[in-house]
């Protein structure tokens, strides 16, 4: 889109905004950019006069002279512009096309301010369109030490501004909606927060913490309508850019699964806290008394996708174990994340517990991403949540240490014996009950003699579903060869998460061969296997090498809610700190604490 193209957009929809709307959404971008620390701390506030349907900055102007900052706008003079101290509207008066502007009596001299920057259109990138006469920019360049922070309403971003290289972009970019930012300065803002606040949840008690988790449980209870209508947001961004509908499941909230997560925080609030335990105090013969004493990790960032869930789990997990959070959601699920974050810190806030405990990078952009990986000043470890190009992509560039929460790639093994209504039963359960979830069976392994019986009652079964099924030649052939809703299986699809209505079928000839092709292809997630046999689920359980193995049970289990930790962290499938569902005791770690009475070593 070219500037003149992005200032038609803008004035016509500036244009069709009631004065009402102009007020509601200025408020809460004022609200966002006086909560900035640079505004707290800053002697002078240097901000545009707003004029025909710019957000207005008449509730910043107060705030600064409430807190007794200086106040300057700026002033038009043939190619130049300068800034004028003011204090009061009094001070002002139409000029340059009629904007409000100060007398140029008491020139502004402060080399260090903030100053908020209007502009016409802006893209996630900072990158702006202004009125097409450069003001800002060449005051910017011969004053580059002011903290600029840019003000619009959330129609104002578009795509892709244009851009050249003597164009300056604002640090900040606030709409009513998001926030963008230059990377090192919004993370080196959140990071130093968080590792403040994780010092100041060192010294709560355990009572503090499980009142103030009781008390976002109710509030989310109370204000689900507002999460909602958040989530409904992005469930119609969701649905316009043609998300799948397995990951639109994931992204969805209902009132159910709202007070599905107030109740996982409630249960995180019953459950013992695991901060200040002492483990294997030993007595050495000097005398010495040597032990261990689980202590937090300090600050654990979360990086996750369309889970809005994901925020209130992290929150109660990180809370109740003295973390502090870092949660970078992803963009699909921006709005709901916003607002689960909103409501956890006004519990932190009423509770007096710094709401810093639980932040959340509101920026959406790669750079942002990527910079946030590398906060190892700030971060102590960091979990990703999601898809395998997420994960992969931490692993590849994380400079911090990671826990990495694999995909599901999860097969269920039907032994020869095994009991073919449970068989069925368990199968469907685990493939449909939730298809956009990581321990949702994608593959289902079959013993060739019970495979053409299993498959006619399971494809029965889950034709209800509509389910595809993929199939090796002997399950082709057992099913009649390919038909509606039966393919040809590919060597991909061994080691597909498909995350969809879609099931591989591979046909083996014994518990070996089995073993064999789970352990080549599964992603160390979930598996199962159904059966009679004690002999076979003894071999199953000792040499399948996954997180969680089951025996005539349904993958969908590997949850930390049905194994009692109340909510997880994820799902780790890695082998060093921690494996399987991560609850409290995952998000520790122990120090050695030793008693002596004098003793000195000889």
């Amino acid at each position: 889109m070219e500037k003149k193209e992005i200032r038609r957009f803008v004035f016509a929809r500036r244009k069709s905004l009631s004065q009402e709307e102009i007020a509601e959404k200025s408020s809460v971008i004022c609200k966002k950019i006086i909560a900035l620390p640079e505004f707290q701390k800053a002697d002078c506030i240097y901000t545009y006069m707003d004029y025909n349907g710019e957000v207005c900055m008449q509730e910043l102007i107060r705030s600064a002279w409430q807190l007794g900052k200086k106040v300057a706008a700026p002033k038009v003079s043939g190619e130049t512009m300068d800034y004028f101290y003011i204090t009061s509207y009094d001070d002002l008066h139409p000029g340059y096309f009629q904007i409000p502007e100060p007398d140029a009596v008491n020139p502004a001299d402060d080399e260090n301010a903030l100053l908020i920057v209007p502009g016409v259109g802006f893209d996630a990138s900072r990158n702006r369109c202004g009125y097409g006469k450069g003001f800002y920019d060449r005051y910017l360049s011969v004053h580059p030490h002011h903290t600029t922070v840019a003000a619009a309403f959330d129609f104002q971003i578009v795509e892709e501004v244009p851009s050249a290289p003597h164009d300056i972009r604002p640090q900040y970019l606030f709409t009513e909606e998001r926030t963008f930012a230059d990377p090192d300065t919004l993370l080196t803002r959140i990071g130093a927060d968080a590792k403040n606040a994780e010092v100041s949840l060192r010294r709560i008690s355990t009572n503090t913490k499980n009142e103030t988790l009781l008390r976002a449980a109710a509030y989310l209870e109370e204000y689900y309508e507002q999460l909602i209508a958040a989530n409904e947001k992005d469930l119609a961004a969701a649905k316009k850019n043609g998300m799948p509908d397995g990951l639109q499941d994931r992204l969805a909230l209902n009132k159910d699964r709202i007070y599905g997560m107030s109740e996982g925080l409630r249960q995180i609030a019953a459950l013992d806290d695991p901060i200040g335990e002492i483990e294997e105090m030993k007595k050495r013969p000097n005398g010495l008394m040597i032990g261990q004493k689980r202590v937090p990790l300090g600050v654990v960032g979360i990086i996750y996708e369309s889970r809005p869930n994901v925020t209130a789990d992290a929150f109660g997990l990180c809370f109740k174990t003295g973390n502090a959070a870092i949660l970078k959601g992803g963009s699909d699920a921006i709005h709901s994340n916003q607002a689960i974050v909103s409501i956890l810190r006004k519990a932190l806030h009423d509770c007096g517990v710094c709401e810093n405990a639980v932040s959340l990078i509101e920026s959406t952009d790669r750079e942002t991403t990527t910079r946030f990986m590398q906060l190892r000043e700030y971060v102590d470890v960091l979990i990703p949540r999601g898809s395998a190009r997420l994960i992969q992509a931490v692993v590849k560039n994380s400079t911090i240490p990671v826990i990495e929460t694999g995909t599901g790639n999860c097969h269920i093994y039907v032994d020869e014996s095994a009991n073919l209504d449970m068989a069925v039963q368990i199968i469907n359960n685990a493939k449909t009950q939730r298809i956009g979830v990581c321990n949702a069976c994608e593959s289902i392994v079959v013993h060739e003699k019970i495979e053409k019986p299993l498959l006619a009652a399971l494809k029965k079964k889950l034709d209800e579903h509509h389910v595809e099924l993929r199939c090796d030649s002997s399950a082709l052939d057992a099913l009649g060869g390919i038909s509606d809703h039966i393919l040809a299986a590919s060597e991909k699809d061994w080691g597909t998460e498909y995350l969809d209505y879609i099931l591989s079928v591979k046909t083996v000839r014994s518990l070996d061969e089995a073993i064999l092709h789970i352990n080549r292809y599964n992603t160390g997630h979930s598996e199962a296997i159904i059966t009679e046999n004690y002999s076979n689920a003894l071999r199953f359980l000792d040499e399948i090498d996954a997180a969680a193995v089951y025996v005539n049970a349904s993958t969908r289990f590997t949850d930390g809610f049905e194994f009692g930790f109340g909510a997880e962290i994820g799902i780790s499938t890695q082998k060093l700190h921690a494996r399987g569902p991560m609850g409290l005791k995952a998000l520790t770690t122990v120090k050695y604490i030793i008693f002596g009475n004098g003793q000195v070593r000889p």
